[in-house]
C-alpha cells in the first residue's frame, strides 16, 4: 500500500494534531507549571488507514528566567507505530532578549525523525514590548540517510484589546537532492488565560518529500493546514482542551480531532 507522509517541517504541529512536531521552544512567560495528557484520532482519504496518537507534555518554571519543556508522543499512522520524545529549555537573557534550544529523538520508521535539534533567539520591541521577532534553525535526521535543515522566522504582536497575532515561515532544505520548500503560517489567539482561549492557525506552502512505502521520493507539492485549539479552565488549576485540524495535499486529505486534560501547579 502506498503510504504518503509529510516531512519534518510539520514536526512542530503536534500541539494542534498530535502529528509530527513538538512545541518545546516556548516563550519564557510561564507563570505556572503545567502538565497535559491527551489523545487524537485521524481519518484519511484515498483509502488510507486511520491514525491515532497520545501525548504527555509538561512545562516547568525553574527560576532565574528558565523554563523547561518536555513532551512524549506515541502515534500510529499509515499502518506503522512510532513516536517522538523531546525536551527543551527557554532562557530569559534580559528584558528584551530570550533564547531557546530543544533536542528530540524518534522511532518507528520513515514517518518519524531519528534525531532533531532546534535553537532560536527572540527580541522584544517597543516601549511596552508587545512585538517579538524570532529567528530559529533546526536539523533533523531520518532513516535511509535523509535529513531536513532550515530556518524559522516569525513576528508576534501581543494586542492589549483582543489577543496574540503571529506571522511566520519555515524555510526548509531536504537532502539528498537539495530540495527546497517554504511553509508560511498565520496564527491568532483569542481569550483570557485562566478562563478560556481559542487558538487558530493556518499554513499554506510547499513540501519537498513524500514517503511511499519503504522508499522516499523527492517531490514538490503544495499543502494547506487549518487548525483550532480551544482551552477552557474549569477551575483555577485545571481544565480541558479540544483540538481540530484539517490537512490537504494533492495525494490525500486528513481530518484530526483530539482533546486532553491539563493541570497547573
Amino acid at each position: 500500500m502506498k503510504t504518503p507522509n509529510t516531512p519534518a517541517l510539520r514536526l512542530a504541529r503536534i500541539a494542534l494534531a498530535g502529528a509530527a512536531a513538538l512545541a518545546v521552544l516556548a516563550p519564557p512567560a510561564v507563570a505556572r507549571d503545567t502538565l497535559e495528557i491527551g489523545a487524537s484520532s485521524s481519518r484519511y482519504s484515498a483509502s488510507l488507514p486511520s491514525g491515532r496518537s497520545a501525548h504527555l507534555r509538561g512545562s516547568w518554571a525553574l527560576g532565574s528566567g528558565t523554563v523547561l519543556n518536555a513532551e512524549l508522543l506515541g502515534e500510529r499512522k499509515f499502518d506503522a507505530d512510532g513516536g517522538i520524545a523531546a525536551a527543551g529549555v527557554t532562557q530569559t537573557i534580559d528584558a528584551d532578549w530570550f533564547a531557546g534550544a530543544a533536542l528530540a529523538g524518534g522511532w518507528g520508521g520513515p514517518n518519524w525523525n531519528r534525531s532533531r535539534v532546534d535553537a532560536s533567539v527572540s527580541r522584544k520591541w517597543g516601549a511596552e514590548r508587545r512585538w517579538i521577532t524570532t529567528l530559529g534553525g533546526y536539523h533533523a535526521r531520518f532513516d535511509a540517510g535523509r535529513s531536513d535543515s532550515g530556518l524559522k522566522i516569525s513576528a508576534t504582536y501581543y494586542a492589549q484589546s483582543f489577543g496574540i497575532v503571529e506571522l511566520g515561515a519555515t524555510l526548509n532544505r531536504s537532502r539528498p537532492g537539495q530540495v527546497s520548500s517554504t511553509m508560511p503560517w498565520l496564527a491568532l489567539t483569542l481569550g483570557v488565560p485562566g478562563e478560556q482561549t481559542l487558538a487558530l492557525r493556518v499554513s499554506h506552502g510547499r513540501e519537498a518529500w513524500l514517503a511511499l512505502g519503504d522508499t522516499v521520493q523527492p517531490v514538490d507539492f503544495s499543502s494547506t493546514t487549518v487548525g483550532a485549539d480551544w482551552r477552557w479552565w474549569i477551575a483555577p488549576d485545571w481544565g480541558v482542551v479540544l483540538r481540530a485540524e484539517r490537512y490537504l495535499n494533492p495525494s490525500y486529505r486528513r481530518t484530526t480531532l483530539g482533546g486532553g486534560v491539563f493541570v497547573q501547579m
